[in-house]
């Protein structure tokens, strides 16, 4: 009788279990969340693949786009939240319905040139062409600024190229280009080579590697709706960054595993590791301001534009700050 007793409790507990979890999965909100399939958005698939998502009631759906794509799903409620950067800025001038909520890390843009190439910096850039992923990508943006510095007109004194970044090396072979402007990790794929030096990097060079380069990013109408669920999407996306920081071979591992990028453990590892894994939100505000007034400067805003009601408009306070950053 004892026997059966116990065999009837351990059904009831296993039937009770289940229930709790059914319940606990219908409980999840859904957010779909946009990514391009960069290592730099590691901290994104931790906060999945670690369950940070999950504890916080989110059931997140990843959808692989292009950047064109993310604007559309952005635009059009399909898409909740992504990883941006400040590329993003002048969409959202023009219009585009996302607010940039925390900073998530610096880093990820490189400028290489062949070994035997004469430009030894910035200033002999004019006159060079250089490629880029993307004509007004964050690149191009970073390296405006930079030729600004020198007194170069980046629209008069150099041209630009756009090229898939696995096509980079062999335009600049054939003397198509003179310069690689780029995001990772392609950029550090041409200097494991051994054939390619580095003029400049967002990671090591001042100021940018005390600035954030990408951002969380969620649609304006998602966080005036659902303001509690935005802000459970941030808390759990900045956890994950916590998780890069201190564990970048795990990060890299988990990229390469579910191909989320390409590349192999050691270059991912490397690289995720040359970043500043900070979490953050006021840091990420002013940082914002450095970027408004640079891209105002280089005319690629509007002249018009006020920067204080524009960072408004940018910026949202979703959560006023992370472990007080």
């Amino acid at each position: 009788m004892k026997r059966v007793f116990t065999a009837i409790s351990v059904s009831l507990f296993i039937l009770l279990f289940a229930l709790v979890n059914l319940v606990s999965a219908d409980n999840l909100r859904k957010v779909r969340i946009g990514y391009n399939g960069a290592a730099c958005e590691a901290a994104l698939f931790l906060a999945y693949h670690k369950g940070y998502f999950k504890d916080a009631g989110i059931e997140a759906e990843l959808v692989k786009m292009d950047f064109e794509t993310l604007k559309e799903g952005l635009a059009t409620g399909k898409i909740d939240a992504t990883q941006g950067n400040f590329k993003w800025i002048k969409p959202i001038e023009q219009g585009l319905n996302v607010r940039l909520v925390a900073g998530l890390h610096n880093g990820c843009i490189q400028l290489v040139v062949p070994k035997n190439s004469p430009i030894k910096s910035i200033k002999d850039l004019k006159g060079k062409t250089v490629g880029v992923e993307a004509i007004g990508g964050g690149p191009m943006i970073l390296l405006a600024i930079e030729l600004k510095k020198a007194g170069i007109d980046f629209k008069k004194d150099v041209s630009w190229k756009a090229y898939p970044g696995p096509q980079m090396e062999q335009a600049a072979e054939k003397g198509e280009i003179d310069a690689i402007g780029i995001w990772d990790p392609w950029g550090e794929v041409a200097l494991q080579k051994n054939t390619y030096r580095r003029i400049f990097s967002s990671a090591h060079d001042t100021p940018y590697k005390d600035l954030y380069c990408c951002f969380l990013g969620l649609r304006a109408d998602f966080i005036t709706k659902e303001p509690e669920l935005a802000k459970r999407v941030v808390e759990a996306w900045l956890k994950g960054i916590e998780t890069v920081a201190k564990n970048p071979e795990e990060a890299a591992k988990i990229e390469l595993d579910n191909k989320y990028t390409g590349g192999d453990i050691k270059l991912i590892t490397k690289l995720l590791k040359s970043y500043k894994w900070e979490p953050g939100v006021k840091r990420a505000a002013q940082d914002l301001k450095f970027y408004i007034k640079e891209q105002k400067a280089q005319g690629i805003l509007l002249p018009t534009t006020n920067e204080t009601e524009f960072y408004n408009r940018l910026f949202a306070q979703v959560i006023p700050s992370y472990k007080g950053k």
